[in-house]
């Protein structure tokens, strides 16, 4: 699963899809549903800076940890 974060001023509008298929160029997914808000993406110029415009996107489905290491870290 993957969730998309929204690019408009509401914050309501992410999503959550789960990929069903990766492209044989390891560049396309396809996706269970179609997206219910649109997501800009573009790079836009501002004089000689460069903003990038495009929706985070991130990994649900995997669980990630983080442990110290018992001997330095404390009991929390």
């Amino acid at each position: 699963m993957i969730g998309i974060a929204p690019t408009s001023f509401n914050p309501r509008e992410g999503e959550h899809r789960i990929i069903t298929a990766v492209g044989s160029d390891k560049k396309t997914i396809t996706l269970d549903a179609p997206f219910d808000y649109k997501h800009f993406a573009e790079i836009q110029h501002y004089g000689d800076d460069f903003i990038d415009m495009r929706a985070e996107v991130g990994l649900l489905s995997r669980n990630v940890v983080y442990r110290g290491d018992p001997e330095t870290s404390g009991p929390n």
